[in-house]
């Protein structure tokens, strides 16, 4: 019998379908079950992101594939502003052959053409392999957040302030993405014409939704949610700030959980930056206990 060939493929893609979804997911369910290693991903908050901006992001994708199997997968993509955000993982059998150095020198080369204000790459605080590449590439400590899960033995008690939340339509892009500037410090996108406006589309389907807070028919903030291998999502979650220190936030957070509890999901998790220690408070106030800690680190 003849040895099959040794085949090793790289490849750059600007999305990523169906099967190489799976593929990621089936890789990052290895990465977690060997070492417990959590990433942040975010690959179906991506594919939201690309169907829906009024303006183009900075996202690609880049794979490893030994003999046709995915062992090493690095995406960049920029939620706020025009930060850049990497991520990767390689499988833990075939780690030590430089694959992670590779896709990231590839990536590097594409982000450069961009030239983003800021790249971070994103490692969980627990990942010695992690930590051990970004000390070779010289990146410096930004900043941290908690991935936050829901105790299902802790109730929530709604105050109900006459809070509701609206699924939020086209017409409220604008209004979000001003919403987003102020929580997150990004700046507010801009629509080349009206019709990319009305080509906007804020819902996918029932498995990413947006909501705008209202009291009395006034805008107070927004939340996002979704769902995914029937887990729960909380994003971009905030007050205006007018409207903050009456316990609305509370109440906004509370009518999502209602939510995503009615979708029968397993788990509900959500991401705090560390040093928002009121955001956190509230979290836990509410249930929510930490899980892992994500470190975010500076490409000089």
């Amino acid at each position: 019998m003849e040895n099959q060939k040794h085949t090793i493929t790289m490849s750059m893609k600007l999305e990523f379908d169906k099967k190489e979804y799976n593929a990621i997911k089936s890789l990052e369910a290895i990465c977690y079950e060997k070492q417990k290693t959590n990433l942040k991903l975010e690959l179906d908050f991506k594919m939201y992101q690309r169907k829906n901006s009024i303006k183009n992001k900075i996202m690609a994708e880049f794979f490893y594939y030994d003999n046709e199997i995915l062992v090493g997968y690095l995406g960049l993509c920029n939620f706020h502003g025009t930060s850049v955000e990497v991520s990767g993982m390689v499988h833990p059998e075939f780690r030590g052959k430089g694959i992670f150095k590779k896709l990231y020198l590839l990536a590097q080369e594409e982000w450069q053409k961009l030239c983003p204000a800021e790249v971070l790459v994103l490692c969980d605080h627990s990942s010695s392999s992690g930590l051990a590449f970004i000390n070779r590439i010289g990146a410096e400590y930004g900043s941290s957040e908690y991935k936050m899960c829901l105790n299902k033995k802790v109730l929530q008690a709604n105050s109900n302030k006459g809070i509701k939340l609206r699924v939020a339509t086209n017409k409220d892009t604008i209004e979000i993405e001003r919403q987003s500037s102020i929580y997150f410090g990004s700046p507010e996108k801009e629509a080349d014409n009206e019709e990319d406006i009305e080509n906007t589309s804020i819902q996918i389907d029932d498995n990413f939704i947006s909501y705008i807070a209202e009291l009395e028919g006034k805008t107070i903030g927004k939340i996002h949610i979704s769902t995914t291998d029937n887990e729960g999502f909380i994003y971009g979650f905030g007050v205006l700030p007018e409207y903050r220190g009456k316990g609305y936030g509370r109440e906004i957070l509370c009518l999502a959980l209602d939510i995503l509890k009615k979708k029968q999901v397993d788990n509900i998790f959500l991401d705090v930056a560390t040093e928002n220690k009121k955001a956190l408070g509230l979290y836990e106030s509410c249930g929510f206990e930490e899980i892992s800690v994500m470190d975010y680190y500076i490409v000089s």
